[in-house]
């Protein structure tokens, strides 16, 4: 009977450690870039995402985001002021939620997409504001016009992805730009003019 009782005790025990998760490996990421190379790196668009929020009739801020973009960084490890960053946008990717609505924006009244295929930003300026944190300036273009915004950036994380051992710089970003300076002032004062933006990204180090 004991001689029973430890042999399936045995193997429930068997049985538990071959049910057992394997152990998921983890990212080395940490918010500091100094052991990252210099170079170009590429936008990971599976892992990035810039959305928008406008204010709506003073009862909300509506939300929206575009599904398309692209984006290389030049980044300078020895001295970030000094990377380059440039994005496009496709207005034709926006995403409310909402068809009817995405249909109107993609339209000659909104954003005119068959015209203006894309919005671009080109930084001109980066300055560090802390270990993390940072600030870019860049010239945006939009419906034909450029202005100058501003981008408050943090850094999330730097180092190797584990599942492929790939190098991957990430950021979040925040800005608002102001849409009549682009001409862009339908349905003023009823929705807002100010849009805030919110960016996430990674960027994979080009091969």
């Amino acid at each position: 009977m004991v001689r029973s009782r430890f042999f399936l005790l045995c193997a429930a025990l068997l049985v538990t450690l071959a049910a057992a998760p394997t152990p998921v490996a983890r990212a080395d990421a940490t918010p500091d870039v100094k052991e990252m190379p210099s170079g170009a790196y590429q936008l990971d668009a599976d892992h990035a995402s810039i959305t928008f929020k406008i204010n709506h009739l003073g009862f909300s801020h509506y939300t929206g985001r575009f599904d398309k973009m692209e984006s290389t960084l030049d980044f300078n490890s020895g001295a970030p002021e000094q990377s380059n960053l440039n994005v496009t946008i496709y207005p034709n990717s926006v995403n409310t939620n909402n068809a009817k609505l995405e249909e109107e924006l993609r339209g000659d009244k909104f954003f005119d997409v068959i015209k203006y295929p894309r919005a671009t930003f080109q930084s001109t300026k980066i300055e560090r504001t802390g270990p993390t944190t940072g600030k870019i300036t860049g010239d945006f273009t939009f419906l034909g016009a450029t202005h100058p915004i501003t981008l408050d950036v943090t850094l999330i994380g730097a180092g190797k992805r584990p599942m492929d051992n790939k190098l991957v710089i990430g950021f979040s970003a925040t800005g608002t730009i102001r849409r009549s300076e682009f001409g862009f002032t339908n349905l003023l004062p009823l929705v807002g003019d100010d849009v805030t933006l919110q960016i996430e990204a990674e960027f994979d180090k080009a091969d």
